[in-house]
């Protein structure tokens, strides 16, 4: 059967000032990620070395979701992120994810170790041809994003949470017109598009629940 390991760790985590604070709100978005996703969890996201996590999905389409969503919520925090598509070779715990081993958990820790030498901050790997078209797009996305002003971003959270530009408009006392600029100027369907594609393609390739 194949399963999708996800490492993340953190960049430069001995800089970080409170980290004591900083442990109980990594543990603390870890354990919600859980709850939201847990129908899509074969063993639980696990903090393993205080500054970094690993975990089992049962379905690969779902860990840029995942992932994205770890991002979100750590925002002020580098982070880099491996995922490995493979079979395991010895059994897992449900609740915790230390201890076992195979190929989907050696590509991740492979990949993990990719993105922190160079961009993109999110590498798959599945040991087939497609994986540096993934990791391609994701690195245009990355490019993408990174261009983006804090206005322009603040933009683009709203529209994702409101979905109609006008209501943006509405929000922020501005004209229709300029959220369309700002929507196009921070290449939003250009990153929309190529994120589909990705969970698209790993969909058709490993099933969805």
């Amino acid at each position: 059967m194949i399963y999708c390991a996800v490492i993340g760790d953190i960049v430069h985590s001995r800089e970080i000032k409170d980290r004591q604070a900083f442990q109980n709100r990594f543990k603390e978005v870890i354990s919600d990620i859980n709850l939201k996703y847990s129908k899509y969890i074969a063993s639980s996201l696990t903090v393993t070395l205080g500054d970094e996590f690993q975990g089992l999905l049962n379905i690969p389409y779902i860990s840029y979701e995942i992932i994205m969503d770890i991002k979100k919520r750590l925002s002020a925090i580098d982070l880099v992120f491996g995922v490995g598509i493979g079979t395991m070779d010895t059994d897992f715990s449900k609740d915790i994810s230390i201890g076992s081993d195979g190929p989907a958990y050696h590509y991740a820790r492979e990949m993990v170790i990719r993105a922190k030498k160079k961009r993109p901050t999110i590498c798959y790997k599945s040991n087939s041809i497609e994986d540096e078209l993934i990791n391609s797009l994701i690195y245009f996305i990355e490019s993408c994003s990174s261009s983006r002003t804090k206005r322009q971003s603040h933009i683009v959270d709203l529209y994702n949470n409101l979905e109609s530009q006008r209501e943006v408009a509405i929000t922020l006392n501005i004209k229709q017109p300029v959220v369309s600029r700002a929507l196009k100027g921070s290449f939003f369907n250009e990153i929309t598009t190529a994120e589909e594609s990705i969970i698209n393609f790993l969909k058709n390739s490993y099933g969805d629940i």
